[in-house]
């Protein structure tokens, strides 16, 4: 979502995870688990999203298992604090990623839950979707088939079919009516084990997506005034993707990734990513990482546009539509409490965690992001 954003944005993420017992929670009798966590973010902005997270999962009879997801989430955007009538007040609203209809000097509240479940038996999986807000019901299901081609090689296929539906709430700005999207996915992912510290992965994924796929809550300058975005509504996504991992002999491992991908927007794309993880002691490990990303723009984003039809019909005030490039840099800290546990057992059931990354592009955009964390186990 987008409120007047910042060039620079600091959030800051807390997590709390339990893991509970016989009679309070979760590790019962029948093997079953039960993990909940509460997450709090804001940022510069004041934008708040705090989530509440629950894993539910059941061995069944044989090689089966059920797991069940919930996400329970309240997101909180500010009102424009400028002066009504103001340039910066008119910039904020028409460029807003949320309905302005006559209380932008309001904070917008929205609540959004998740459910996700999963069936597995031995190599095959059958999964299912639920998502549901104020203008959006969003609804997937997928399966997957796992094979052991040779003793060192595996491949899965994976196919799911997602269908949404649309709402957008009464807006001054636009007036997109109820409309559906619905995407089609596939992909093909080969695990090959190249030796005693070494695994090699790689695949290919296809999306078709027909529907919506515009904000219905942005504008676009263009021809002198403001006019409701406009994006085509068919769109096929494609990538590939390999990746290597490799264990190290001082305790840690190395990961490199590689993806392409391409749509018929106009858009081709590069990622490259390594990874870094190493135990510092027992109880104490460290991560490391870095990402570049970079992209060609889709074929109708322009900076302005001289006319109301943009490109063939199509306009867009979304970066992500232009030429872009990116960097992250990242690192992480988790740590076991257990070297406390001898004299303390309440310790040895706690873990903490920091985690830090820095964000920028090419767009005049960069986010500094620190999370940090509390795991405790009942046992």
């Amino acid at each position: 979502m987008k409120h007047g954003c910042a060039p620079l944005t600091t959030a800051l993420v807390l997590g709390l995870a339990c893991l509970a017992t016989p009679g309070r929670a979760d590790v019962v009798s029948d093997g079953s688990t039960l993990n909940s966590m509460v997450r709090y973010f804001v940022d510069s902005g004041h934008v708040t999203v705090r989530s509440l997270i629950n894993d539910y999962a059941l061995p069944l009879e044989g090689d089966a298992a059920l797991t069940v997801h919930w996400n329970n989430e309240h997101v909180t955007i500010p009102a424009i604090q400028a002066p009504v009538g103001s340039p910066e007040a008119i910039d904020a609203i028409t460029t807003a990623s949320r309905p302005i209809s006559g209380n932008a000097y309001q904070d917008y509240v929205k609540t959004r839950n998740e459910f996700e479940g999963s069936l597995t038996k031995g190599p095959a999986a059958v999964d299912g979707y639920y998502s549901i807000e104020e203008d959006f019901v969003g609804r997937q299901v997928g399966a997957h088939y796992n094979r052991d081609l040779m003793s060192a090689m595996n491949l899965a296929v994976v196919g799911s079919y997602g269908w949404d539906d649309i709402k957008p709430l009464p807006d001054d700005r636009t007036s997109t009516p109820p409309s559906e999207r619905t995407t089609k996915h596939v992909s093909a992912v080969g695990t090959q084990i190249l030796g005693p510290a070494s695994l090699l992965r790689y695949g290919l994924e296809l999306n078709v997506v027909d529907g919506l796929q515009h904000n219905p809550y942005r504008n676009v300058f263009a021809g002198g005034t403001h006019v409701p975005e406009r994006h085509p509504d068919h769109r096929e996504r494609r990538d590939a993707f390999v990746k290597f991992n490799q264990y190290l002999p001082n305790r840690s491992s190395m990961k490199l990734d590689y993806r392409l991908y391409n749509d018929d927007w106009g858009i081709t794309s590069h990622e490259i990513e390594t990874d870094l993880d190493q135990y510092i002691t027992h109880s104490f490990s460290a991560h490391y990482e870095y990402r570049y990303y970079t992209q060609t723009r889709a074929y109708f984003y322009q900076s302005e546009y001289a006319t109301v039809n943009g490109v063939d019909g199509y306009l867009s005030g979304d970066y992500r539509m232009n030429v872009l490039s990116s960097h992250l840099f990242g690192a992480s800290f988790h740590m076991d409490m257990d070297a406390l546990a001898a004299s303390h057992t309440f310790f040895g059931r706690m873990a903490v965690w920091l985690n830090y990354e820095r964000y920028f592009n090419s767009n005049n955009y960069s986010a500094d992001i620190l999370e940090t964390g509390l795991d405790f186990h009942f046992q």
